[in-house]
């Protein structure tokens, strides 16, 4: 990271607070020795013992790494549970079925566009003749997106199917059905 860049986002964060912004947006194993250097501080013990923290409260795991070196990785059960817990306690079952809705109605249209009936129907067609490189380009960022709305049509089947219970559950749920729980 540039100093520059690291100035910005940085800026009035303590060091251990800027080893938990690295940590929790991870996407790979990561060493601490990685993680101290993308936080810029000087530190490796401040950077050991935050990703120690977080893997005690299960935002990270611990993977092996070469040599036997320990390395952090994303804990992405939780980040998913977390997410859903997020979609219950933010948002009315009105809010998330009209998130599905619009999934739905913007699939609609690349199936339409495409004349494909599912995403791997558009993959198939990459290799199509007559394809120009910016029109396979433009359908790989269509999968792409294609791609993440189904993941979100997934979690948000998800945080349908658990409402009632994730909200019994909440401390100060309870009030109305469809309104959201306050965090």
């Amino acid at each position: 990271m540039t100093d520059q860049r690291l100035e910005s986002w940085a800026e009035g964060l303590s060091a251990r607070e800027r080893v938990r912004e690295i940590a929790t947006t991870l996407t790979q194993s990561r060493s601490v020795n990685w993680v101290k250097k993308e936080a810029g501080i000087s530190s490796w013990q401040t950077a050991k013992e935050e990703l120690e923290m977080l893997v005690e409260f299960g935002q990270l795991r611990t993977v092996e790494g070469e040599h036997g070196n320990r390395r952090y990785a994303p804990n992405y059960q939780r980040r998913y549970f977390d997410e859903l817990a997020a979609l219950i306690n933010e948002h009315t079952r009105e809010e998330l079925r009209e998130q599905i809705a619009e999934i739905q109605e913007r699939t609609e249209e690349w199936q339409s566009e495409f004349g494909v009936e599912s995403r791997s129907g558009l993959e198939a067609t990459l290799t199509d003749e007559g394809l120009t490189a910016e029109q396979i380009r433009e359908r790989n960022a269509v999968l792409r997106r294609w791609e993440r709305y189904e993941d979100n049509r997934r979690l948000l089947r998800h945080a349908l199917e658990l409402y009632d219970d994730a909200r019994a559950l909440h401390p100060e749920g309870g009030e109305s059905q469809d309104s959201p729980v306050s965090p």
